[in-house]
C-alpha cells in the first residue's frame, strides 16, 4: 500500500549509440549506478527524474518515457528511459549530494560485481538487458 510516508525513487536509464548505459561510480561505495534518486513530497515522479538528472549529470531530458513502476523494499520505483541530446557534456559539479564526480556510459556487464543496486534487483539493468 503506497502511504504519505512511502519512500518515492526515480530512476533514469540512458543508452547511447553502443548500447552503453550512462553510470557513475558512487563516492559513498564505490559502486556503479544510474541517475536516480528520492522523489520529493508532492513532486510528479516525472519531475522528480528530470531535477534528479539535472542535479546529479548536467544533463537536460530531451524525451523521458516511463517503462517500469512498483514497490520494492517499501520504496515505490519509477524507472524511466531518458533520452539527451548527444552533444551535452556532464557536468556533476553542481550535484548537491556529491554522489559520483564523474558519470560515463559504460556497459553494466563489466561491472556486474560492483553495482549500488545488486543485478537480482537492478530494475535499469534488467529492463537494458531486455531491450
Amino acid at each position: 500500500m503506497v502511504g504519505e510516508k512511502t519512500k518515492r525513487v526515480a530512476v533514469g536509464l540512458l543508452v547511447d549509440d553502443n548500447d552503453r548505459v550512462l553510470m557513475g561510480k558512487r563516492n559513498d561505495t564505490d559502486k556503479w549506478t544510474v541517475p536516480a534518486g528520492h522523489i520529493e513530497k508532492g513532486e510528479c515522479p516525472f519531475l522528480g527524474m528530470v531535477r534528479e538528472l539535472k542535479e546529479e549529470t548536467g544533463l537536460d531530458a530531451k524525451e523521458i518515457k516511463l517503462v517500469q513502476v512498483g514497490m520494492q523494499n517499501s520504496i515505490l520505483i519509477y524507472l524511466f528511459k531518458v533520452e539527451v541530446d548527444c552533444d551535452q557534456k556532464v557536468d556533476a559539479s553542481n550535484d548537491p549530494d556529491n554522489e559520483c564526480d564523474d558519470w560515463t556510459y559504460e556497459d553494466p556487464f563489466d561491472h556486474i560485481e560492483e553495482l549500488h543496486v545488486p543485478a537480482s534487483k537492478n530494475w535499469a539493468l534488467k529492463f537494458w538487458a531486455n531491450n
